[in-house]
């Protein structure tokens, strides 16, 4: 029983912390930018760096302990030998001593402002306290970021990486600068031309897009009608565009929901009969049954 009482009692008595705590505490608010070595988790490097400050938080100085009235056995001389006496005195909690109770700080909310992959390095934004919803303005204030890539010529790896497996290896003497450039050039236009369409739609069907009707220029009042080029005139009108030109339906989208339907139907005439069916049918047949015996004979109608 000794193990678990003490490992409650350093869950619940924990001292408060000190004023030099609370200070030291209070100032770690904002944000601030450390450096991620190449091949460490972003997640990694999170963790490190909140150890470190629980840890400096935890080394500072610790509040006094609290102090209990004991009564404390003790022996005198007397007149027929040794006298057993109690002493009064102030003796502190054991349970407030850190090896008890443990460490004060135990977790610290750090959020990271973006996240970088394992083999990159650069700067690396965490936020503190309030400094994590500061972390959201930021990133959505879409500030300009800077990325260096390196690349070797010459050889071509499986995974595209400076550490996968070779698989080609050539010469390089033949790129000049020109025309790296202009593949350069290429990659990112195409890219800002991904970033202006809009996101392809989940559905295998593509989406509908809305045309809008063609302008027609009204004709003067004070001239007449010609029918031949009026949008009135048969050989320009037709029935499938009754309802507008934007509205008409691709042939093969009214074909697949008609072979859907065509093949809901049949499934459902040509499925074996269930329990379900059976008690349906019987539930009908008694329905107008009763509704048979209800009804008066033809000739004998009420008054």
């Amino acid at each position: 029983m000794a193990a678990p009482l003490r490992a409650a009692a350093s869950r619940g008595t924990t001292p408060p912390p000190s004023r030099a705590m609370r200070a030291a505490l209070a100032s770690l608010q904002g944000i601030f930018a450390v450096y991620k070595p190449p091949d460490v988790p972003w997640k990694l490097l999170r963790d490190t760096v909140e150890t470190q400050l629980l840890r400096d938080l935890n080394s500072l100085k610790w509040p006094a302990p609290r102090q209990h009235v004991r009564f404390l056995p003790g022996t005198v001389e007397g007149k027929d030998g040794k006298e057993l006496t109690i002493t009064v005195s102030q003796v502190p909690v054991l349970a407030d001593h850190p090896l008890v109770s443990g460490p004060i700080f135990t977790n610290l909310k750090i959020g990271a402002g973006h996240l970088l992959d394992k083999r990159s390095s650069g700067v690396f934004l965490l936020g503190a306290g309030h400094g994590n919803k500061l972390l959201t303005d930021w990133y959505n204030a879409h500030l300009t970021r800077a990325y260096t890539v390196r690349g070797l010529f010459g050889k071509a790896t499986d995974d595209f990486s400076d550490r996968g497996k070779l698989i080609e290896k050539t010469t390089f003497e033949h790129i000049t600068r020109e025309q790296l450039e202009r593949i350069l050039s290429v990659i990112q236009g195409s890219n800002q031309k991904a970033l202006l369409q809009p996101p392809p739609s989940p559905c295998f069907l593509p989406p509908r897009r809305h045309r809008p009707p063609k302008e027609h220029k009204e004709p003067n009042g004070s001239q007449p009608i010609c029918f031949s080029k009026s949008p009135a005139n048969p050989r320009q009108w037709n029935v499938k565009r009754s309802m507008g030109s934007d509205h008409q339906q691709p042939l093969w989208r009214s074909m697949l929901v008609s072979v859907l339907v065509a093949v809901f139907l049949l499934w459902c005439v040509l499925r074996p009969e269930t329990e379900i069916d059976r008690i349906l049918e019987s539930t009908i047949q008694e329905g107008a049954l009763a509704q048979e015996t209800a009804a008066p004979p033809p000739g004998q109608e009420k008054p």
